[in-house]
């Protein structure tokens, strides 16, 4: 840069006629035997929004994308279990944005809930719509699951039934991330509203994974929201090559093998004997006396049917074992009609 006497001297040297000033001619001065002169390139100019920077890579985004589909099929898979109905969830969207205009988004009140993980840089921010809450809550107290028609905050009862719910679905992350990075997903914090929260700058872009959940015949939103800066311990591994890269093929398959039989032999599985059944009055229950003999629809010559969480497999006869009720299989474990 020059000073402002630097400046002047160079005025006053082209003032004064020591430093030619080259004016360029006209276009209609220009004389018509000199040869044109090669236009130059023109340059490329990328459209820029300050106020949305883009900090996420379209690849970045497939990838987010993708350890979220695994997420969704994960956490649909544990509240149809759970609710004992079909619940299906479908990833919809998967896009950046500026953390206050995701807040602004937000259908208040709702329940948030601030998650953390040891490998993660920062906090992210966990969205569950407290329609969607409340139709888990009705189903798992025996209703339909119906979301009720007006948006209220939840009382006592059922705010501990939601924070059991969300600590519940935690798995279904650390398992999606696995893949890419083991995680322990933690409760921080949970709130109705984003205003007391501690999760990230309002200018910060964030990444926002959207879902639609399905149960009973409703859709409803749920949304995660991942700030930059929780991000950044992991952003150069969110591409693709890092995602279908397999980790565990220089293991040996014996060796997976046996992992996986360690972890199937911890599961537990309930086994139930029926010895019998039969259908009665409810006149009829009400009027047992002590002594009265209910007669069953099986012979107790007969072998009993045995259930594995919840499926006949196989036909045992009962007996005992030193003191001890204890069954003898005849038959192989294999599905059969009871």
């Amino acid at each position: 840069m020059l000073s402002q006497s630097e400046i002047d001297a160079l005025l006053g040297a082209v003032g004064s006629g020591e430093i030619e000033e080259k004016l360029e001619a006209p276009p209609e001065a220009v004389d018509p035997g000199t040869p044109a002169s090669t236009p130059a390139t023109p340059r490329r100019v990328k459209t820029y929004d300050f106020r949305r920077p883009d900090k996420f890579s379209k690849d970045q985004l497939r990838t987010l994308q993708a350890i979220h589909e695994n997420v969704g099929r994960l956490v649909a898979g544990r509240l149809t279990a759970v609710l004992r109905t079909n619940v299906s969830m479908q990833l919809a969207d998967a896009e950046q944005m500026v953390f206050d205009e995701y807040l602004g988004q937000l259908d208040l009140p709702t329940q948030l809930a601030v998650l953390k993980a040891d490998a993660l840089g920062g906090p992210f921010l966990f969205n569950l719509d407290l329609g969607l809450a409340y139709a888990f809550i009705d189903r798992q107290l025996g209703g339909p699951g119906i979301v009720p028609s007006e948006r209220r905050e939840p009382t006592a009862i059922e705010a501990e039934l939601i924070e059991r719910g969300i600590r519940d679905l935690l798995p279904s992350f650390a398992e999606a991330w696995a893949h890419l990075q083991p995680l322990v997903v933690e409760i921080s914090e949970l709130a109705l509203g984003p205003s007391l929260l501690r999760v990230a700058a309002p200018s910060e872009v964030v990444a926002v994974i959207t879902f639609e959940v399905r149960i009973a015949g409703q859709t409803m939103p749920l949304t995660v929201c991942y700030p930059h800066t929780t991000l950044e311990p992991l952003v150069q591994r969110l591409s693709a090559t890092a995602w279908y890269a397999q980790p565990d093929r220089g293991r040996g398959t014996g060796e997976q093998r046996a992992d996986l039989e360690g972890h199937l032999q911890a599961v537990s599985v309930p086994v139930a004997a029926v010895l019998g059944t039969v259908e009665v009055a409810v006149e009829t229950l009400a009027a047992l006396q002590p002594g009265d003999v209910i007669r069953l629809n099986d012979r107790a010559d007969r072998p009993v049917a045995m259930s594995f969480a919840d499926h006949v497999r196989a036909w045992a006869l009962p007996g005992r074992v030193g003191d001890r009720l204890a069954l003898q299989l005849v038959s192989p474990l294999r599905a059969m009609e009871e």
